[in-house]
């Protein structure tokens, strides 16, 4: 995936709260042979779900490549290491490395021992053959581990960007960022990045979403970190006899006038059950 210079798609899939994996495999199928790959998410919003791993591997058996999500949150480094090692013997090798969303103080301990520049630093451990404690790993495999950024925070701290190349010198191979509806604001990162410099070798993939309604768009951004939508967006919503046909066309024309900007790569299309309406979404540009 990340060895070519044509724009990258991806899309995401939750796993269920099921003990049928068949069905949580059914629901990328739209994806294959269309999406790049697909990211499977790790238990978002800290609620329990299928096993991650598991789920991406049958994926991964289906012919569509997939991009792992790990945090840092439920698991020490004895698990996370373990993990790594699960995901490289099924052929998936790259990580979205996330520290993950944190409870609220009546919810689920958590671990955090690693967050998410520690899980690439992990990531690049692992590659090198070795567990933590220096104990060889039999067939060690490469891994590509992902860093996740925000544009806004990109525009407005002026620090940012040194911390979002720290990650690159510390191994990351690319960086997929939270939702962005705004092209002159990825255009901004896209000047931003592309001075400074250290970006050539590491894809960016921007994030986006087939929005539903105008309820939900709203909800999110009012809820979700790191998503900003805009007022005109929400009454384009408002205004639709089908809303969602006019989330899908947003995504569409953003796309479009992003994918010739230097140093975005790709996009990512994400949000609750998008797995077909990204499908969709990517068709029209294949």
């Amino acid at each position: 995936m990340f060895n070519t210079n044509d724009f990258i798609f991806t899309s995401e899939t939750t796993p269920d709260v099921t003990t049928d994996l068949t069905a949580c495999v059914q629901q990328v199928e739209e994806l294959i042979g269309v999406a790049d790959g697909v990211n499977v998410t790790d238990s978002p919003n800290c609620k329990s779900r299928l096993n991650s791993l598991l789920v991406a591997s049958e994926i991964k058996r289906s012919g569509l490549d997939v991009i792992l999500q790990l945090t840092g949150r439920d698991r020490n480094q004895i698990a996370l290491e373990s993990v790594l090692l699960g995901a490289l013997s099924v052929g998936i090798n790259k990580v979205l490395c996330l520290s993950g969303d944190q409870p609220d103080e009546n919810g689920p301990a958590v671990v955090n021992e690693f967050n998410g520049n520690g899980l690439i630093k992990l990531c690049k451990v692992i590659a090198g053959g070795a567990l933590s404690d220096g104990t060889a790993i039999k067939n060690p495999l490469p891994i590509y581990p992902g860093a996740a950024d925000d544009l806004y925070t990109q525009i407005s701290k002026p620090d940012a960007l040194d911390k979002l190349v720290t990650k690159i010198e510390q191994g990351a191979s690319f960086v997929q960022t939270q939702y962005c509806f705004d092209y002159d604001v990825i255009k901004q990162y896209s000047e931003k990045l592309n001075t400074q410099g250290s970006f050539k070798n590491c894809k960016v993939i921007i994030g986006m979403g087939p929005l539903k309604s105008a309820k939900q768009a709203d909800w999110m951004r009012k809820n979700l970190w790191g998503v900003n939508i805009s007022d005109e967006i929400l009454k384009r919503l408002e205004d639709s006899g089908s809303p969602a046909e006019t989330g899908e066309a947003i995504c569409q024309e953003l796309i479009e006038k992003i994918m010739d900007l230097p140093c975005i790569d790709g996009v990512h299309l994400m949000g609750p059950s998008c797995e077909k309406s990204s499908a969709r979404i990517i068709s029209y540009f294949k």
